[in-house]
Formats: structure tokens, sequence, C-alpha cells
């Protein structure tokens, strides 16, 4: 590795050679605000004159050896967003200059295409460019030269970042009264440059360690960057189109940032079923995963990206509802309209399950409608959420073991919610829903539109009415305690039966109104309910229509119709108690899951002087068995919990990592059997 400082202009124009964006970079992507940052960074910098500005660090290695053209190709590991800014920069520059619109600029438009800042200007192709973008950026970028060096030549569309930026700083140089204090603020952006050596120094290391400055690479990137440099440079393209570009095009290209770490936080939490990844560090996961795994060894990250791909393709059906299937579509619509995301890794291995015809299709619906059953009733009741999320992960590993015993998934997934009675998983009996539907504040449950839809599916025959264009009406009004009418109809005790009814479920509609009438007559709630001229009404306010006073009477009998309706769309599994038994863990089972290290010792499944070896092969270690069966570790502090032994082991480590099972960590021996296999054969 070599490091020096440097005018970031003199880097860029050194002769004979070239900037290649890799392919695992993430596409050009800075905004307004960096690109301003820089700019105002130029600009005092320039009028001071007397000061230097040092604007971060440019990472590059070599890209094989020198073109036939005698140019040396870089890879830009780091400075990819700042080399590409201040470039556009120069175009725009280069732009003021060429149409005359200033004079005495201490620049020219040949001077900055000619003099090694855009061009190597003698040289031909790909070598006569300074800097190759990738993926989307390249044609567009290119052809931003070309069009400067002939303007005969049309700018390619495609790249709606890189033409943004332009058009921000040809603005800007356009209105300033002193141009020349741009050129001078460049001229004083310094850098330090890192230059590696192909083959000794390690890029994704530095890579990692540099992600501190500009607009922080996501886990996305992250993970892309690490799969692909597990490849030799010559091989990163094929592998970037072939195995990882379809994940990325799978999950959206435009959102696939932002949907990478919830894809991946469920796709580990199938991987490492029954444990729960809900606050784990998405790229450090993924990375620890792989070395875990062995995938970065003999060509495997291609297997893993494969595998990737495929539970890619479930979650954007799961997430998008975009499946061929029509009522597969219907069921994924509805689980995703109920917005409960902690579902999705079970999704996903449901869906794997059913891609490898482990189920029916229409048992995959049955078992989805189940879910959303279970999810919609514990919402309704106010069930504790938290404790979904380990449930979701154990599910997922009791599943998987019933499916590699050719046992029926469908029956057992039923049996494990049913099971749950009793304890804060437990799936709501009919009689705890029916009572909260009555009971509850409807209005202010988060999920009231949902439930209102499907009710309107239900009675209507048809498909749920979609979020945009309809919102919840109270029909007896917020404010009607303030007109005699609705004070007539409410009757005595009026304030006491308002407050019992105002926010129930039966004075609650859908309408196409753009806001929630706060007082009004009947007469103009019915026409809100009713609609425009012509529209059908919905089925769900039938009842209210046909009504010729709407009271505390009406809306506890609508409240119980629709309850009634409620319990037929969302309901419990009928299953045998013989069928829920054969799924409920029994007490040789439980006593195994709560066995301690001290009765492994104790059985002699450990013994003194044993050498516990970590696992992991990020951090890799040895603990001691004592002759009191602890775990020593080699800082001498003694453990009973394989667990809380392994945290510490961690912390020594320089490591940070939580959610990590010891019993799953630690192993007797080089080799040797995981300490969670000693206790099941406990």
């Amino acid at each position: 590795m070599d490091a020096n400082s440097r005018s970031i202009l003199g880097l860029i124009a050194e002769m004979n050679t070239r900037f290649i964006v890799p392919v695992y970079q993430r596409p050009y992507s800075w905004g307004d605000q960096q690109c301003l940052q820089l700019w105002d960074d130029i600009l005092a910098c320039g009028r001071q004159r007397e000061s230097f500005h040092f604007t971060g660090s440019i990472v590059t290695i070599q890209d094989g050896t020198m073109s036939a053209e005698g140019v040396t190709p870089l890879l830009l590991i780091d400075g990819q967003q700042r080399i590409t800014t201040i470039t556009l920069l120069l175009i725009a520059l280069a732009r003021l200059a060429g149409s005359n619109t200033k004079k005495n600029l201490p620049f020219t438009r040949e001077e900055i295409v000619d003099s090694g800042y855009l061009t190597n200007h003698f040289r031909s192709g790909e070598d006569h460019y300074k800097l190759t973008l990738s993926k989307n950026d390249h044609a567009t970028f290119k052809s931003l030269i070309d069009n400067l060096e002939d303007p005969q030549v049309a700018v390619v569309e495609g790249s709606d970042r890189l033409l943004d930026n332009l058009s921000f700083f040809e603005h800007r140089v356009s209105v300033l009264d002193d141009v020349s204090s741009v050129w001078a603020g460049l001229q004083r952006l310094e850098v330090v440059s890192i230059s590696l050596t192909q083959g000794q120094d390690k890029p994704q290391a530095i890579f990692e360690s540099m992600n501190s400055t500009g607009k922080d690479l996501s886990s996305a990137d992250l993970s892309r960057n690490f799969v692909l440099m597990a490849y030799p440079v010559e091989e990163q393209y094929d592998m970037y189109q072939t195995y990882w570009r379809p994940i990325e095009d799978i999950l959206g290209a435009d959102a696939y940032g932002k949907t990478f770490d919830d894809f991946i936080r469920s796709y580990f939490t199938v991987a490492y079923a029954p444990e729960s990844m809900a606050k784990a560090d998405v790229y450090q996961t993924f990375k620890r995963y792989v070395l875990f795994n062995g995938y970065h060894r003999n060509d495997r990250m291609k297997n893993l990206s494969l595998k990737i791909k495929r539970f890619a393709s479930y979650y954007s059906r799961v997430t998008t509802g975009k499946v061929d299937d029509a009522d597969v579509a219907v069921a994924l619509h509805r689980m995703s309209l109920l917005d409960m995301p902690v579902i999705n890794p079970l999704l996903l291995s449901l869906f794997d399950c059913y891609d490898h015809q482990v189920f029916t299709r229409d048992e995959f619906l049955g078992m989805v409608a189940m879910l959303e059953s279970y999810l919609l009733r514990r919402a309704v009741c106010d069930c504790e959420i938290s404790v979904l999320a380990p449930f979701v992960a154990s599910l997922i590993a009791r599943l998987d073991a019933v499916r590699n015993e050719d046992g029926n998934v469908v029956e057992a997934l039923a049996a494990m919610l049913l099971n749950e009675a009793g304890s804060p998983r437990r799936f709501p009996s009919d009689a705890e829903f029916a009572h909260a539907l009555q009971a509850r504040d409807c209005y202010g449950f988060s999920r009231i539109f949902f439930l209102l839809a499907a009710l309107e599916a239900k009675l209507g025959g048809g498909c749920m009415p979609l979020r945009s264009g309809w919102t919840v009406e109270h029909v007896m009004p917020l404010y009607a305690l303030r007109n005699a009418e609705w004070a007539q109809m409410i009757g005595a005790h009026s304030e006491r039966a308002f407050e019992e009814t105002i926010n129930s479920l039966g004075n609650l509609t859908l309408t196409t109104a753009a806001f929630d009438l706060l007082e009004g007559t009947f007469e103009e709630k019915l026409a809100r309910v009713r609609g425009q001229e012509g529209d059908a009404h919905l089925a769900i306010s039938a009842d209210i229509l046909e009504s010729s006073q709407w009271g505390p009477y009406q809306i506890r009998m609508r409240t119980e119709k629709l309850t009634r309706v409620a319990l037929s769309i969302w309901a419990i599994p009928d299953l045998p108690e013989e069928a829920c038994r054969a799924y409920r863990p029994s007490r040789s089972a439980a006593a195994g899951e709560q066995a301690s290290f001290a009765d492994l010792f104790e059985a002699g499944l450990v013994e003194m002087d044993d050498v516990l070896v970590s696992a992991n092969p990020l951090y890799p270690g040895r603990a001691t068995v004592t002759s009191r069966g602890k775990i020593m570790l080699a800082n001498g502090e003694m453990f009973d919990d394989p667990t809380e032994a392994y945290e510490r082991f961690l912390t020594s480590q320089g490591a940070f990592v939580d959610g990590l099972n010891g019993w799953m960590n630690w192993r007797r021996g080089e080799g040797g059997p995981l300490l969670d296999a000693l206790r099941e054969g406990l």
C-alpha cells in the first residue's frame, strides 16, 4: 500500500491513467446536499487563496496490466462519488467557457478537455476517457464527454442523477460573478491517494473501514462488494451480471438499497432459525454467514447468490403480491395491507416449501389465511407484538424439522399456533376476539381500514377497496352531542351512551369523502355514505342506508353483525386434540431444551480440561472446562452459561454481536460436536 497527499486535479490528470468504477460499486448517488457541500467547500477554499481543503481519501488498485495504448487502468475502491462529481463540475466549466458568456476566464474549454482532466487526448476507445462509470451511468457519462468534444453527439438519457447534478453546477457557475474562485478552489482540493497492491492488500477491509464520509454505503452495497471482491478483477463483471444483478432486479433497482436490509434480515431469520435476527447488523451478519458456511471458498459464492436470488423472488412476491396465480396474489395482497412484516420470514419459508411442492396450492392459501387470522386477531386483541419475532423464528425451525421428516407441515403449523393457548403467543379464541371487536375503540385501531375493507370484500363478494380514495367515516359524528337531532336519537344518558358507541365498530364505515365529517345531520351523513349519484354504495353500509335513525341501539346491532362476519373471515383452525398433542413438545424435549452446561458436565458429556473451540471462523478462540464444570476463558474469567461465556469472548475480541447463541458457537474440541448437539443427546 502506498499513501500520499495529492491535489485531486493532479491525481485525475495524471498522464496515461484512467479510473474505472468497478461493477460491484453502487451507481452514482450524490444528491443536492452532497453537491452543495462540495460547492461551498470549493468556493471557500478558492476565495481564501492561501488555504487548502482536505476532501477525504481516494483508494485505487491497478486493474490488470497497462493497455496496448500505454494507459494504466485503476479501479476506484473508494472515492467514485467525489471524482465523478468534480468531473461534472469540470464539464460545467468547460461548457461555460465554450459558450463565451464570460470574459477573462482563468481556464478555457480546450484546457479542461485536453489537459487530462476529462480525457487522455491522444488515446482512443475506452482509454480515451479519464473516468469510466458502471451500470446505467456508463453510457450517459461517456456521452457527456463526447458531446463536449463534438456538440453533434447527443447526450444519452438514462442516469438522471448525473444529468441533474450537471444542471446543478451549470446553474451555479452561470450566476456566479467571479468564476475564477471556483477554478482556484478546485486547484486547492487535496486528498490522500492510497494505491493498493494487487494480491497483497485487502480492498474489502479498507473499503469497509472508509465507509465514513459522503453518503454512507448501505448494507446492500457492502454485501454486494463483499461477494464480488471474492473474485479476481477480470471475473467480477461476469459474476455481477450473471449472479448478483438478478437479485437487484428482483428487489427493484430503485428501491434495492432500502429493501435489501429487510429482505436479507428475513432471509437470515430463515437461515438461522430458531435464532431471531431482528436486531442484528445486516452486513456483519451477511459476512459472518458467508465465512462460517465456507461460501467464500471453491467458487461457492455463485451457489449462495443463486439461493439468495430464489429467496429474493419469494420476498418480492410476498411484499408486492405480484404472482401469476390470482388467488395467491389476493392472499398476499391482503397480507401486505395488514402490514405485519414480522411474519415475512415465515412466509418466505412457506413459499420455499410451496415451490418445492411440499404442499398443494390450496394448502398454501389455507396457511396464508390462517396466518392472516392469527395476526389480525392478535392485533384486535392488543396482544404483545414483541414476542412475535422470536416465535416466528422458532416456527420456521420446527416446521423445517417437520418438512425434513416428510410430516404434514399444514397440520403442524395449525397445531403449533393452537398449542400457544394461554401464553403471550396465543391464537386469540373466538370469545376473546369477539369481545375485543365489540368493546374496543375501533376508530383508534391502527388497522381499522384493513378490517373494514376485508368486511366489505366478504359482504360484497368482491375485492378489498384500495386505501387510496377511501376514508374511515363515523356515521354518528364526533360532535353529535352539539346537535339536537342527534341528541334525541342517542336518547337518555346521552353522554355515556355517546362515549360507549362513538368509536365502536358498528358506527364506522368507508366513504369516498376526503375527510370524516365531524358534525352534520343524519341525512348529511347518509348522503356521504351513499356516495355520488350513480356510484354503487358499499355492502358494509347497507344497513346504515336502510335505517330511519341512528343511535346506540342500531350501532350495537351493527357491531354484533360485523363481529359475526369477522369471526367467519378470520376463523381459528379446527384441529383435533390428538393432532395438537402430536406437535406439543414432550416433557423430555422440554427438559433437553432447559438443560444447563452443568447438566452436561454431570452427565460426562464434557469433562475437566476439555477445550471448547469457537466455531465461528471470524473469531477463533478457545476456552477450558474447569474441575467444577465452569467455562474458563483465556483471560481467566469463568462462566456457567455458554452464551454468557461466548458474549464475553466476543467482547474480548473487539466484536459486539448481539443475539448469538453460545450453544451453537462452542465446539467440544477441534472439529468436535457443538454443545447444542451434546445437549440434544442429553
